[in-house]
C-alpha cells in the first residue's frame, strides 16, 4: 500500500505556554517532569542541578513515531532553548518527513536560560593582577555551565530517552560563543556544532588563537562545524574560517554562510536550517526520481551513513515503502519486488509491507505470490479493505 494512502499529513504544532503547566515530582531523581502536552510529543523537565546550585529546565521534543516504534535518535541541543525550541522542533519535523528525507528524525532538547550572560561567558582566572586568558575557571561562567551539560544534562537525556551517540549543539550570539568554547574544550561531547553569529569579543580572542592548534590535533570521530552570520561585523568569524581554509583536517567537515539579507537577530532560522542540511548533506535519497535503484543501492547508502556518523543506521519501513513505489511506478519491477521483500523481512509484523509486496507481484504477473502476500497482510490487519478487494479480484481471476 502506498505510504501516501496510509499516512495522513502531519498536523501543525501549537505550543502552549509552559508556565501554566503542572510540574510533577519524580521521587529519588531530584527531577520534576511535565506530562506530555496534548497533541504533540513535547514536554518540559525541571532538574535540580547540584553543579549550578539551582533548578534548571529542559524543553524536550520527541519525534512523531517515538511512542509507536523502538527507534533510536540523534539529539539536537539548543542553547537559549526558550527562544529557539518552537521553530527548531518544527524544522526538524519538516526536514525529516518521509517525503523530504533531508535529515533523520531527531530528539530536540532546549536548554532554558536562567542567566545567559553568567553561563555562556568564559571566566578567566587572575594571575598577578592580570587576566590569564589561557585558562577558564571551571567553577564559574562557561566552565561551570559546560560541566552542568556534560555531567547532568547529557546523562539525564541519555538515561531517559532512546538516543544514538550523535549530538548536535546549536548556539546563537553568546550561545555561539559558548558553543565555540565547548567545541575546543570538549569536542567529543558534540560531534556537530552550529555557530550562529557567535558573540566573540576581545577578552575571548585567545580561543581564536587556540583554534589552529586544536585543528592540528588528531580526532577519532568525524567532526562537523557550520557557521552562519547576518549582516554584521565578521572579523571574528573571518578568523575562524581563515584557519579552517588553511588547515582544516579530514576529520573536520565545515561550511560557512553569510546572510546579508538578515541581521543578528533574524539569522538563526536560516542558519539552523542550512546547518542541519549541511551536517546531513549525504543523507538524502531522491526516491521520487526515475533512476533504477535496487535494495543493494539503498543498503550501500546507509552503510556509508553508518560509517560517517559512527553508529548503525538503517532505512525505515516508510522510507523503504516509498522507494519501492518509486521503482514500481517507473516499471522497474524487479527493483520494486526486491525492496518490498526486504521491507517484509525487516518488518514482518507490518501489514502494509506485505500489501505493497503483493501489489508488486501482481503487477509483475505473479498472481500466486500476490495472493500469498495479500493474505498475510489481511492476517495482520483484517481491516485492510483495499487489500481484501484486491485479493477477491486475484482469486476470481484464478478460477
Amino acid at each position: 500500500m502506498d505510504s501516501k494512502k496510509l499516512f495522513s499529513p502531519e498536523k501543525g504544532i501549537c505550543y502552549l505556554h509552559f508556565a501554566i503547566l503542572l510540574f510533577i515530582l519524580i521521587p529519588n531523581l531530584s527531577v520534576a517532569q511535565m506530562d506530555s502536552l496534548p497533541g504533540h510529543n513535547d514536554k518540559a523537565v525541571l532538574l535540580h542541578s547540584k553543579i549550578m546550585g539551582e533548578d534548571r529546565t529542559l524543553w524536550i521534543h520527541l519525534p512523531d513515531d517515538y511512542h509507536t516504534t523502538s527507534n533510536t535518535y540523534p539529539v539536537l541541543y539548543l542553547l537559549d532553548g526558550e527562544g529557539h525550541f518552537s521553530y527548531a522542533s518544527e524544522m526538524v519535523r519538516f526536514l525529516s518527513g518521509y517525503d523530504r528525507n533531508r535529515i533523520p528524525a531527531m530528539i530536540v532538547v532546549g536548554i532554558v536560560n536562567v542567566d545567559r550572560g553568567r553561563d555562556f561567558t568564559p571566566i578567566h582566572p587572575q594571575k598577578n593582577g592580570m587576566t590569564d586568558s589561557s585558562a577558564v575557571v571551571p567553577s564559574a561562567g562557561a566552565g561551570r555551565f559546560l560541566r552542568y551539560i556534560e555531567q547532568e544534562v547529557l546523562p539525564y537525556v541519555d538515561a531517559h530517552y532512546r538516543v544514538q551517540p550523535y549530538r548536535v549543539l546549536a548556539g546563537h550570539s553568546l550561545g555561539g560563543l559558548f558553543a565555540f568554547y565547548a567545541k575546543e574544550a570538549k569536542p567529543d561531547l558534540f560531534p556537530a556544532t552550529i555557530l550562529i553569529s557567535p558573540a566573540i569579543n576581545g577578552v575571548n580572542d585567545r580561543m581564536l588563537a587556540e583554534f589552529g592548534p586544536f585543528l592540528k590535533q588528531t580526532r577519532a570521530a568525524n567532526q562537523k562545524l557550520f557557521i552562519g552570520i547576518g549582516h554584521e561585523g565578521t572579523d571574528k568569524v573571518d578568523s575562524i574560517t581563515a584557519q579552517l581554509k588553511q588547515i582544516a583536517p579530514k576529520w573536520m567537515g565545515w561550511d560557512y554562510r553569510k546572510y546579508d539579507e538578515e541581521n543578528h537577530f533574524s539569522v538563526p532560522y536560516k542558519t539552523l536550517f542550512d546547518g542541519l542540511k549541511f551536517i546531513y548533506k549525504d543523507w538524502f535519497i531522491d526516491f521520487y526520481g526515475n533512476e533504477g535503484r535496487s535494495y543493494q543501492d539503498i543498503d550501500a547508502h546507509f552503510k556509508q551513513l553508518s560509517a560517517e556518523f559512527g553508529y548503525p543506521i538503517h532505512p525505515g519501513e516508510v522510507f523503504l515503502n516509498s522507494c519501492g513505489y518509486n521503482q514500481l511506478r517507473a516499471n522497474h519491477l524487479q527493483n520494486a519486488i526486491g525492496i518490498f521483500a526486504e521491507n517484509v523481512r525487516q518488518h514482518p509484523d507490518s501489514f502494509n509491507a506485505y500489501d505493497s509486496l503483493g501489489e508488486a507481484y501482481m503487477k509483475s504477473g505473479n498472481t500466486a505470490l500476490a495472493i500469498l502476500n495479500y493474505k498475510k497482510s489481511l492476517e495482520l490487519n483484517p481491516h485492510n479493505d483495499s487489500g481484501r478487494e484486491m485479493l477477491k479480484k486475484l482469486e476470481a481471476n484464478e478460477k
